[in-house]
């Protein structure tokens, strides 16, 4: 883990591309990031968006 693992972003994880997560950020060159929440597998591809979370799971975990 680097720095930025502090780092929270929204956006999606793997090809469920309407269920967007808060993204704990763990490596920003590497492009490594996980759902607060847990959704997905380690490797799971993530994007990045500019839209509002919308998971019940991660809206419950207070990341601030």
């Amino acid at each position: 883990m680097t720095e930025d693992a502090t780092r929270i972003v929204a956006g999606t994880v793997g090809d469920a591309v309407l269920t967007v997560h808060k993204l704990r950020v763990l490596d920003e060159r590497a492009g490594k990031r996980r759902a607060v929440c847990g959704a997905g597998k380690p490797n799971d591809e993530t994007d990045e968006w500019a839209r509002a979370v919308n998971c019940p799971a991660c809206l419950d975990i207070e990341t601030d």
